[in-house]
């Protein structure tokens, strides 16, 4: 996780989702093509082992509620007469696009930095004016990204905190939890940046939170310290080669987090 935030050569805006289960799979795919044309960034969809692995059960997908979104586009035949810019300095940050082929539009892209109609440039002024425009696009892909998913009562005293294929995990420790003392609901993260920051201060707010990951280090647990400036209470990690299961989150928090 934080390798596919941090790694480029210069800062560029992406996306990052991590799929809570096979259904989940399906649907993450849909929303990262179509934000990857939208927005005309990277999408990095994580995945496991585990879940590349495991079998599940799910109901039909219903192809009739994907939506194809291509974004800002450029058409010449529509009596667009203007000079088409390739990267084109807009509001949104999102410089229309031009299939090759289709239009009359020349598309162009060239170099280390280029002009809004794609040449090689090395002037100062024209490279921090894209770089601005790209970083614009953060404004509008933080209203696409939904926020973590709750599940268990609201008003739980302890909050179980994951990302990725924890879900079922998590879940099923929580229900598991509530039948002796319903105190305990989960957030889990599938869409992780741009980060929520807000709508996870709100859920988190006054609540014992623990994180819970597959992971040596907290990864997740870091990104929300980096974020919201809001550090876990406890933290439960496997890293043993294994996927985290019900029981294996419920032992250590009887025995480490209490």
């Amino acid at each position: 996780l934080q390798f596919v935030l941090t790694a480029h050569q210069g800062d560029f805006p992406r996306a990052v989702l991590a799929a809570a289960d096979v259904e989940d799979s399906f649907w993450m795919t849909v929303k990262a093509f179509n934000l990857a044309e939208k927005y005309q960034i990277p999408v990095i969809m994580m995945t496991d082992h585990y879940l590349a692995t495991v079998y599940s059960t799910v109901s039909g997908f219903d192809l009739s509620k994907i939506k194809i979104e291509r974004g800002e586009l450029f058409d010449a035949h529509k009596g667009n007469t203007e000079e088409y810019l390739r990267h084109k300095v807009t509001d949104s940050g999102v410089s229309p696009r031009a299939f090759p082929g289709l239009s009359n539009a020349l598309v162009v892209t060239d170099a280390d930095e280029h002009d809004e109609a794609g040449h090689l440039t090395e002037s100062a002024e024209i490279r921090q004016a894209q770089m601005d425009k790209r970083l614009l696009k953060m404004a509008g892909l933080a209203i696409e990204i939904s926020p973590p998913r709750q599940y268990g009562p609201p008003e739980a005293e302890v909050t179980f905190i994951g990302w990725g294929s924890t879900y079922g995990a998590i879940r099923e420790a929580v229900d598991i939890l509530n039948r002796y003392r319903p105190v305990f609901n989960m957030l889990h993260f599938s869409e992780l940046w741009p980060f929520p920051a807000d709508a996870v201060v709100d859920a988190i707010n006054k609540k014992r939170v623990i994180a819970v990951e597959n992971n040596a280090t907290g990864q997740l647990a870091r990104l929300l310290r980096a974020e919201t400036g809001r550090a876990v209470d406890d933290i439960i990690l496997r890293y043993d080669g294994r996927p985290v299961v019900p029981s294996f989150i419920i032992d250590k928090f009887r025995k480490e987090a209490v």
